[in-house]
């Protein structure tokens, strides 16, 4: 059985989580730049208070998101409970055969595949990233503990290290997120989507292994601009939101 082509279901719902985002992240560099108006070669992430209200941000918009995929799962279920599976299949056929071009790109359950599967990523996949920054704060902290102490570490040793492990903080997720465009991909047959994934991940790897840290001013304020960051961030904000217009755009009834 297949959905009304001008029902989209998927590509509204990744649209919603991605404004979710761009607001979260919004609100994120607002906070940055209103309490750490000084410079420090402290991270921002070692602010207690600007830690606690980043986490808040992040949970606030995780159990948002979630609601988003909860109340999309509940449209489609009701779909798919109208008709029992052997329905669906005769419907899907006469679908098929009457209408030709104007039939959905995929059908509903296929759409509801997809959608459980980036839901696992939007949320289960978050949630994972929100323990390992736990986890990477901590090990910045002892980082910062030892050059505080002298231990034979220089400032310049340290944004080093800090330049070279802040990747592994962002990898899991972009990779769930990168796995979810391919696994959409593969579902529409289409290889731009997989080929896109592919050079997000080269760039990533690469800004990961080989660019060091950047140093701006904004404001009467020294930022260090991560490269990694700057990549996962663009992809989960800006990145979905054209990927949920491409796929509605491009796509009938998904």
């Amino acid at each position: 059985m297949y959905l009304n082509i001008k029902n989209h279901i998927l590509s509204k719902t990744i649209l919603i989580t991605a404004i979710i985002k761009i607001i979260a992240a919004l609100c994120e560099g607002g906070l940055r730049l209103l309490l750490k108006k000084n410079s420090s070669l402290s991270p921002d992430m070692l602010d207690a208070l600007l830690w606690y209200l980043q986490i808040t941000i992040s949970c606030i918009q995780i159990a948002a998101t979630a609601l988003v995929f909860y109340l999309s799962w509940n449209k489609l279920k009701h779909y798919l409970t109208l008709f029992d599976k052997e329905e669906r299949n005769r419907i899907g056929d006469l679908q098929k055969e009457y209408l030709g071009d104007n039939i959905a790109s995929l059908s509903v359950s296929s759409v509801n595949r997809l959608l459980q599967l980036w839901a696992v990523i939007f949320v289960g996949a978050e949630l994972i990233y929100v323990f390992t920054s736990l986890m990477y704060r901590r090990f910045i902290g002892m980082l910062m503990d030892a050059l505080s102490l002298g231990q034979g570490m220089t400032d310049g040793t340290f944004v080093m290290l800090y330049n070279m492990t802040h990747g592994f903080k962002y990898l899991e997720i972009l990779s769930a997120i990168l796995l979810g465009v391919v696994m959409t991909g593969i579902f529409l047959n289409d290889r731009f989507l997989k080929l896109a994934s592919l050079a997000i991940l080269a760039v990533f790897l690469v800004s990961f292994a080989a660019l060091q840290m950047q140093t701006v001013y904004l404001m009467g304020r020294e930022i260090g601009i991560v490269w990694t960051s700057i990549i996962y961030h663009v992809t989960e904000t800006v990145g979905l939101f054209f990927l949920a217009l491409y796929l509605s755009k491009k796509y009938k009834g998904l």
